[in-house]
């Protein structure tokens, strides 16, 4: 089998012009992870009464859940159900209209808020129980004790698990391709459906993911470095 290398360079500029698609899939996910993540470890640490128990039991189905198979059944469940919905709200729109973009940030969303839980509790319980026991003595409530002490030794420790799972979810990105999304991958295998090369494609497509990730865990790597240098400026 001959490479062609040239094919490649063209594969290569058809994922290129798909990075802003799979970034904002990305990013949104991990967005709504963080948040979501952030509460739902909060409710488990402070062993919230049935919800912690309710939280536990969801995590870990979720995480034995693939990510393309809660993709595909998203996507099932709006296409039987979109344009009916759309109609007994008195709205002409139909399932053709509808961005699936959407659906990859809801499943990949939801695989994000497991990831970014389970780090965060985990961050949590690290901290040594007498420094809530020294905060209530002075007189801080819970949430002051939160948002002064316990958040700003979690965040820096977790920096490094959330551009892990930043670049996790880029790499899930790539199966939007799945729910009809021409992502980073869709993008370079397009161009090889008029030669049939695809071996180039997948050379182009993995190129691009390999570029953005070292690129991402530069940019974490910078922020967790900052970050550290901050707390002990502020510990000194």
């Amino acid at each position: 089998m001959n490479f062609d290398f040239f094919f490649m360079l063209e594969a290569l500029l058809g994922a290129v012009e798909r990075i802003p698609t799979t970034l904002y899939i990305a990013t949104v996910s991990v967005i709504l992870g963080l948040v979501f993540g952030m509460f739902t470890a909060l409710l488990r640490f402070y062993e919230v009464k049935v919800i912690a128990s309710l939280l536990k039991w969801m995590i870990t189905l979720i995480k034995g859940i693939p990510i393309i198979l809660l993709l595909l059944v998203f996507y099932i469940i709006m296409v039987t159900t979109y344009n009916d919905f759309m109609a007994s709200l008195g709205l002409k729109y139909v399932f053709r209209d509808f961005n699936t973009a959407y659906i990859a940030i809801a499943a990949l969303s939801i695989m994000s808020s497991t990831g970014m839980s389970e780090a965060f509790r985990g961050s949590l319980a690290a901290i040594d129980r007498s420094q809530f026991d020294a905060a209530y003595a002075m007189g801080l409530t819970k949430r002051q004790t939160l948002l002064r002490i316990i958040l700003p030794q979690v965040v820096p420790v977790s920096i490094p698990i959330v551009g892990n799972l930043y670049i996790g979810m880029l790499k899930g990105a790539a199966l939007a391709s799945t729910v009809s999304v021409v992502d980073i991958l869709n993008g370079a295998i397009l161009k090889a459906g008029v030669n049939y090369r695809y071996f180039e494609a997948y050379v182009a497509a993995g190129l691009v993911f390999w570029g953005l990730s070292i690129i991402i865990e530069k940019i974490f790597y910078t922020i967790e470095r900052q970050s550290n240098s901050i707390l002990r400026k502020s510990a000194n």
